[in-house]
């Protein structure tokens, strides 16, 4: 687990020398080891984070002639065969690294060879014999990469801080995203809020022809949409075969010559990886919770329960709240404004954690391949009232053109229903996680963030990825949506900037490619039917796991959001976000923010207490990056002390 970076200039002269300046903005992600190379136009550099090969892994690695050189941030965990194979075909290995398999299996395979690669990764590759540049980010989009053309260069990192770093790229921002940030927390598609940052997208390739004029495309190697519902397998054949991928994926995630452990949330998918990990284990595993003194939101029981069925050696954290400090340094990890509250307890039980191990495996992917989410639910009444009331849309979309006139006689809940009953079938995926309706959206950003800012830039992306999969049932095609834009870039840079921020590198078993691909080709009845989702999973899991568990419903990672805002947050919302000077000021609407503010302390409600949080991160990421609001007076006077350490209580270990 590392962070990447590198530099190309694209007319030919030697790369400029940035690369140390661009690492020292990565040693949170490595902070074992770090070092850069220069080849003629092409630099290359990494920070290492020892998990594997801990006293000869160090990069750049190279292939025995020395033209071949490679950084890679990750782990690929199939690397023995293919190290057994390579050795046989007469490669000769001077590590015991798992980078080292790429660069070696690029001699044999070509460009190609990232299909025989299972893990995650983000790996830079240079062949200078041939000329090129090879950047691939992994299949589910587990580690993240950026790149930006700057200066005659092409920048690339693993952080966009990195990208900054190099002193090529003036920071500006792109408005273009904050359409797409308020509504979903994110930046949905390839770009960012960064002008001229771009994601390099899960499972794509970033290719760089040096020869004659520089050449640069991006193209996907891998894409489960060519997986279509097909498998003839009975319901309990699969929910055997499941079992044996589910405990195969985390078998082959326990490699490790350091500490390593578990983050348990007491739901099905982290019990799940926790009763298999513990049949591995002669000693008490390790497990990591946290919760909330708010008991309606405090899953710690549920874990703890989990814990002592499988004499674990848990660990728990209660949070206590957040303060201003603490969430600066989240943003300033996550480069872009953080969208997601949960951010919060997942960077305080990273730290909490990394205290005890280097290693974490985690239940994310689960929903997104099994249909676990409400909204997977709502979808099918949604596509049946389609069907059965074809008028209903027009009504709907006549209701919400009068929305503004109209709002004070009804619930928002019930406006964003009928939004999302007006959208027609195919666009409802850009809705059901949508903070911001798109009427609600045009009323608070202003005329010019509404011009740079364009509903297309948030639609277009999202209606790529289902016209993709078009001929894919109506389930599998959202299940394929929120794989490729959620889940790749909201949750999983969640997990893994909020683990690398405390050098901590997390595992996701329910990411692995064969169980993913597996599950892509069972039919959409055997993950969701009228008694909710991942029917097969849970039927998988039988015996594993205690009974309570399995039928327990699904808790969301909420977060006590009411009080953060109205208490421990209250002097930031006033001062950064509904002041008149607030940074926020010449991209949104100050007085529709007052007047949403003044809602939310009258009846407070999660939908509105989450548009809040997102415009409130972002008055906060602004100040950060363009200094000049009232940001540096309000963090003066915070009281001293570590920020995480004055939110967090650890809990005295239950095992």
């Amino acid at each position: 687990m590392c962070g990447i970076c590198g530099v190309i200039n694209l007319h030919g002269a030697p790369a400029a020398q940035v690369l140390g300046a661009m690492n020292d903005q990565m040693v949170h992600r490595g902070p074992d080891d770090g070092d850069a190379i220069y080849h003629g136009s092409v630099g290359i550099g990494m920070r290492r984070l020892s998990i594997i090969g801990v006293d000869n892994g160090h990069q750049p690695i190279y292939n025995e002639s020395g033209d071949i050189a490679l950084v890679m941030n990750g782990e690929i965990y199939n690397y023995l065969e293919l190290k057994a194979g390579l050795e046989e075909r007469g490669h000769r290995f001077a590590t015991a690294s798992d980078a080292e398999v790429a660069v070696h299996l690029y001699e044999e395979e070509g460009p190609e060879f990232i299909a025989q690669l299972q893990g995650m990764f983000a790996l830079a590759l240079h062949d200078r014999r041939r000329q090129r540049v090879y950047i691939y980010r992994d299949r589910p989009g587990k580690k993240p990469l950026y790149f930006a053309e700057a200066d005659d260069h092409l920048i690339f990192a693993s952080e966009i801080k990195a990208l900054h770093a190099s002193g090529l790229l003036p920071k500006e921002l792109e408005p273009r995203g904050l359409r797409s940030y308020l509504a979903y927390g994110f930046v949905v598609g390839d770009g960012t809020l960064f002008r001229g940052v771009r994601k390099l997208p899960a499972a794509h390739r970033l290719e760089i022809d040096l020869k004659g004029k520089p050449t640069i495309g991006v193209q996907r190697f891998w894409d489960q949409s060519t997986i279509a519902p097909g498998c003839d397998d009975s319901f309990e054949t699969a929910a055997e075969r499941l079992r044996h991928l589910l405990e195969e994926a985390v078998r082959k995630r326990l490699m490790s010559e350091v500490p390593l452990g578990a983050f348990l949330s007491g739901g099905v998918d982290s019990s799940a990886i926790v009763a298999v990990m513990r049949r591995h284990f002669d000693q008490p595993l390790q497990t990591f919770s946290v919760g909330f003194a708010d008991r309606r939101l405090n899953e710690l029981p549920h874990a703890r329960q989990v814990a002592e069925l499988f004499d674990c050696r848990h660990h728990e954290l209660l949070l206590r709240g957040v303060n201003l400090p603490l969430l600066r340094d989240i943003n300033h990890y996550y480069d872009e404004p953080v969208g997601d509250p949960a951010a919060v307890p997942t960077y305080c039980l990273a730290t909490f954690a990394r205290r005890h191990i280097t290693v974490t495996l985690t239940g994310e992917g689960g929903d997104e391949i099994f249909a676990g989410y409400p909204h997977h639910r709502h979808s099918r009444r949604l596509a049946a009232l389609h069907r059965r009331l074809p008028g209903l849309r027009l009504v709907a979309r006549l209701a919400g053109v009068g929305e503004g006139a109209l709002r004070g006689l009804t619930p928002a809940r019930l406006w964003k229903a009928l939004w999302l009953v007006g959208l027609p079938l195919g666009e409802e995926a850009r809705g059901w996680s949508a903070a911001f309706t798109d009427h609600e959206l045009g009323r608070l950003l202003t005329p010019e963030a509404s011009r740079k800012s364009p509903l297309g830039a948030v639609a277009q992306p999202l209606l790529e990825l289902r016209q993709r999969v078009a001929h894919l049932d109506p389930l599998s095609q959202l299940l394929y949506v929120d794989a490729r834009s959620g889940l790749a870039d909201q949750l999983l840079m969640k997990v893994d900037k909020m683990g690398m921020a405390a050098s901590l590198e997390a595992r996701c078993p329910l990411l692995d490619q064969d169980l993913v691909e597996y599950a892509a080709g069972l039919p959409s009845d055997m993950k969701l039917n009228a008694d909710g989702g991942k029917r097969v999973l849970r039927r998988a899991l039988e015996g594993l796991i205690p009974d309570s568990i399995l039928e327990r419903p699904k808790q969301g990672f909420d977060v006590p959001l009411d009080g953060w805002l109205q208490d421990d947050l209250r002097p930031a919302v006033e001062r950064l976000l509904l002041a008149q000077d607030s940074p926020v000021g010449r991209w949104v609407e100050v007085a529709t923010v007052r007047a949403l503010w003044r809602a939310y302390q009258a009846r407070p409600s999660s939908r509105t207490g989450f548009q809040l949080w997102r415009l409130l991160n972002l008055a906060l990421w602004l100040d950060m990056h363009w200094p000049g609001g009232p940001l540096q007076e309000l963090l003066q006077a915070e009281p001293d002390g570590d920020p995480i350490d004055r939110v967090f209580v650890p809990a005295a270990e239950v095992a």
